[in-house]
């Protein structure tokens, strides 16, 4: 259909002159209408990143209050979510730092599990202190590895992970004898109270002030917000890269010490899905997967979230199938509500 019609007449000198004449286009009929704005779409979030961490906590706190009573509501259960939560939340302090980065860390319950392994062996064999620096440096070199990998041969952080995840895995396994490995008496310190909490305390603060008093946690939060505007502002990217896995890496080691001195031994398959349970705890926390923006305090919350929904399923008697499905559907929810979709501009 014609949008215009012409409409002749005659000028003062006699020539022709076409004026224009415009139609307005017909209105929409009752079948048709505007085009609704999906609330998923591009440049939409469900929630305010910082608002699901408090929601959930006051969500999961009033559910177990409601269905398990006194047997959730105690102070014996109260002292073990708070060790259970800072179990979680040390490893998931590195996870926080490399998801502001804009990257993934899928290996950190196999590191967690070396490290313990590698610090109980030296331990049994040269003492605490030097089992303890084993240990650590078993954690940073993992994530030495993977921070290479990642900036300098440019392997999608992912891809990397994903491998170091079944490489510390399987050297835990070798060195180990597929046997667990008793820590020495002093060793058990760090999964006792108060051990465990000065532990959690000096990680957090560590982390807290890296991330938000010091130029290496700025450059991070910029890494993740457009890497290509950090690198021509001058950031050596490659280097921050590969110090935030190493920080990870670190993190895990000392995660994996206190594992092994809250159960009194170190196994291979200590941590197994572990990474989930990190991810989770930071996704939970409000930090997006999209990178650019988090912090540890929420990390704190999205643990004690995890601990407290875990527990409250042990409570309730539901099997372990079932609570792994739960922490797979909190994690999809979380990011369903939290993900800032204007930074994706295609989901996939």
């Amino acid at each position: 259909m014609n949008t215009q019609s012409e409409h002749t007449g005659v000028s003062a000198s006699g020539a022709a002159a076409v004026t224009p004449t415009v139609i307005s286009p017909a209105a929409p009929t009752s079948g048709g209408g505007a085009k609704r704005r999906n609330p998923l779409s591009r440049g939409t979030r469900l929630l305010p990143a910082w608002l699901v961490p408090f929601l959930s906590l006051i969500a999961v706190t009033a559910f177990f209050s409601l269905t398990a009573g006194d047997r959730f509501l105690n102070t014996t259960n109260f002292q073990f979510l708070l060790q259970q939560t800072a179990i979680i939340a040390i490893p998931a302090f590195g996870v926080t730092l490399i998801i502001i980065a804009g990257s993934i860390d899928l290996s950190v319950g196999s590191v967690v599990a070396l490290s313990g392994m590698v610090g109980a062996i030296v331990a049994n064999e040269h003492g605490i202190v030097v089992g303890l620096a084993a240990a650590i440096l078993a954690g940073i070199a993992a994530g030495f590895c993977n921070g290479v990998a990642f900036a300098i041969l440019k392997v999608p952080s992912f891809i990397v992970t994903l491998g170091m995840l079944s490489v510390a895995r399987g050297i835990s396994i070798k060195i180990s004898g597929a046997q667990p490995e008793n820590v020495p008496d002093g060793w058990l310190w760090f999964g006792q109270r108060p051990g465990i909490y000065i532990v959690f305390a000096i990680c957090f603060a560590g982390t807290a002030i890296l991330l938000h008093l010091t130029s290496f946690g700025r450059r991070t939060v910029a890494l993740g917000g457009q890497e290509r505007v950090a690198k021509l502002s001058g950031i050596h990217v490659n280097r921050v890269k590969i110090a935030l896995f190493c920080f990870g890496g670190l993190m895990a080691a000392i995660g994996g010490i206190v594992l092994s001195a809250r159960v009194g031994a170190a196994t291979p398959d200590a941590a197994s899905g572990f990474e989930l349970t990190a991810i989770a705890a930071v996704v939970l926390g409000g930090t997006p997967l999209t990178g650019g923006i988090g912090n540890v305090v929420n990390t704190v919350i999205g643990a004690l979230v995890l601990s407290m929904l875990l527990n409250g399923m042990i409570i309730l008697g539901v099997s372990g199938e079932v609570q792994l499905i739960t922490q797979g559907i909190v994690l999809v929810g979380a990011v369903l509500l939290s993900l800032d979709r204007s930074k994706i501009g295609i989901i996939k």
